[in-house]
C-alpha cells in the first residue's frame, strides 16, 4: 500500500506540476490576448481619431467657406443699402426711358396748353370773323396725344429693373457694374 500511495504521490506531485504549468501557460495566453486586444483597442482608436481630425478639418473648410459667404453677403446687403438703391434709383430717374418719357408727357402738355390759347385766340377770332383753318399751330390731336404720353409714361419699362433679378446669383461687383449709372462721368460704386 505504501507503494501505491507513493505512486499516487507521484502522479498527483505530477497533476500539480502540470496544472500549474496549465494554469502559467493560461495566465501568459491571457496576458497576451490582454495586450493583443490593447493593441488592438489602440489601433481603433487611433483609426477613430484620425478620422475624427480628417472630419473636423473638412468640417473647419466647410465653417471658413461659410463665413466667407456670410461675410460676402452682409458685404452686399451694406452696399445694396447704402449705394445700391441709390443707384437704381438714379437710373430709372436719368435713364434714357424717363427722359423720353417725361419730354413727351411735357411736350403734349404744350401742345395742349398752346391749344387751349389758340382756341381762346379763335374764340375772339370768330367774334372778328377769321376762319378756322386760318388759326397758325393749332393741333386738333392734342388731347389725344397727351393721353397717349400719359399711358405711355404709365407704362414705362425700365432695363435696370429688368436685368436686376438676373444677377441674383453674381458677384457684388457685378452688380455693382449693372448699377453704374452709364451716362455719369464718373464710376460710382
Amino acid at each position: 500500500m505504501k507503494k501505491k500511495d507513493e505512486e499516487h504521490k507521484a502522479i498527483l506531485a505530477k497533476m500539480k506540476e502540470s496544472f500549474n504549468n496549465a494554469r502559467l501557460a493560461y495566465a501568459s495566453m491571457m496576458a497576451e490576448w490582454d495586450a493583443l486586444k490593447t493593441g488592438e483597442l489602440k489601433a481603433q482608436i487611433e483609426e477613430m481619431k484620425c478620422n475624427h481630425e480628417a472630419e473636423v478639418g473638412e468640417i473647419k473648410k466647410e465653417n471658413v467657406a461659410l463665413k466667407a459667404s456670410v461675410d460676402d453677403l452682409q458685404a452686399t446687403k451694406t452696399w445694396l443699402l447704402s449705394e445700391g438703391v441709390r443707384l437704381f434709383a438714379k437710373n430709372i430717374h436719368k435713364g434714357q426711358e424717363m427722359t423720353a418719357a417725361v419730354a413727351a408727357v411735357n411736350n403734349a402738355m404744350s401742345v395742349v396748353g398752346v391749344n387751349s390759347d389758340l382756341l381762346n385766340g379763335y374764340l375772339h377770332a370768330l367774334k372778328l370773323k377769321t376762319p378756322y383753318a386760318a388759326v397758325p399751330l393749332l393741333n386738333r390731336n392734342a388731347a389725344e396725344e397727351l393721353n397717349a404720353a400719359v399711358a405711355c409714361f404709365d407704362s414705362l419699362v425700365f432695363p435696370v429693373v429688368e436685368d436686376l433679378p438676373k444677377l441674383i446669383n453674381e458677384p457684388l461687383s457685378k452688380i455693382k457694374k449693372a448699377l453704374t449709372f452709364a451716362n455719369s462721368g464718373s464710376s460710382e460704386g
